[in-house]
């Protein structure tokens, strides 16, 4: 199983079996920033290795390797990385660089990947964006490496940890999404903040389950969460390298009554718009908590400000 993890330092000091570099088209090491420092460390042997290997350079999302010269690794894996205003295909484009680069150390064998925040700075893409497409990367990819080490610096440490904290709480929310397309319109996720303000939490249970107050006529029927309980869901694990199909399956098996109707989908529809937003803002939905203001709708992010609408009503079973 792939694991993932944050590792504040220097790239090019970094013990793995291959190292990502963001490079330019031409992998001449002219790109400044992580691709000079790469080249600079590793050698003139890295830019020999590069120009014999690919002599018209790599289009952008694609990787290549070279051996790794004087760094502390066996390969560089050289990935073309676009500027953020040359990506008409947005996040998904930069979350392709990162697949690009880990399918191909999978497919040399690496069991360690170094990678740093591939287009943060320079390139003009958002820290939190780049995190989020690594780990949406890593999530959809059937890797064979053992670990993934986001290397980062004093300025987008705290960010990297904050992502993998809310890895596992952003996957079950995206399970139930996953769940609604399906057409498991029925399933119901409430979030919420714990009394003391420390843990996110969030309940999930079909509407047949609602017992009209904000209860449940069977808790044997519901999948209770925390933040306060990490990876553990359901009975199984999630975490940041969890998919949302893999994160679904826990529910169904926890939750074995529920059934596919596809009979609301306008409450499928309202909770796609809430996902967007949360995921564009990088922050957890919150439905309740104390001293909570519910005409005002959800709030995205807890104390942020940024609300979205209550959810539409229930439809009536044969409505």
């Amino acid at each position: 199983m792939t694991t993932i993890e944050a590792v504040c330092g220097d790239i090019t000091t970094v013990a793995a079996d291959a190292v990502v570099n963001p490079a330019h088209h031409a992998l001449r090491g002219s790109d400044g920033g992580v691709d000079h420092a790469i080249h600079a460390a590793a050698g003139p042997t890295v830019l020999l290795d590069a120009v014999g290997r690919y002599p018209d350079g790599l289009a952008s999302g694609d990787s290549g390797w070279t051996t790794a010269g004087d760094l502390p690794a066996r390969w560089v894996l050289h990935t073309v990385v676009p500027h953020m205003q040359e990506a008409h295909g947005g996040r998904r484009l930069l979350e392709a660089c990162y697949r690009s680069a880990l399918e191909l150390a999978d497919d040399l064998g690496a069991h360690t990947v170094a990678i740093p925040l591939l287009g943060a700075g320079s390139l003009g893409w958002n820290v939190r964006d780049s995190l989020a497409a690594a780990l949406d990367a890593v999530a959809a990819s059937d890797l064979s490496v053992d670990r993934v080490l986001l290397v980062t610096t004093d300025d987008t440490h705290r960010a990297a940890e904050s992502a993998l904290f809310q890895a596992t709480p952003l996957r079950i929310l995206q399970a139930v999404r996953l769940l609604h397309r399906r057409g498991y319109h029925r399933l119901r996720a409430r979030p919420g903040m714990s009394a003391s303000g420390m843990y996110w939490r969030v309940s999930i249970a079909s509407t047949d389950n609602d017992d009209g107050d904000h209860g449940y006529r069977d808790p044997s029927q519901v999948i209770f969460y925390s933040t306060g309980g990490m990876t553990e869901f359901a009975g199984g694990q999630v975490d940041a390298t969890t998919s949302p199909r893999q994160a679904a399956d826990l529910i169904l098996a926890a939750l074995p009554r529920l059934e596919p109707a596809a009979d609301d989908p306008g409450y499928a529809q309202w909770y796609e718009g809430l996902m967007r937003l949360a995921e564009r803002e990088h922050a957890l939905p919150v439905s309740y908590a104390d001293y909570f203001d519910h005409e005002q709708g959800w709030e995205i992010g807890w104390c942020s400000g940024l609300r979205y609408p209550e959810p539409p009503a229930v439809t009536q079973r044969g409505a």
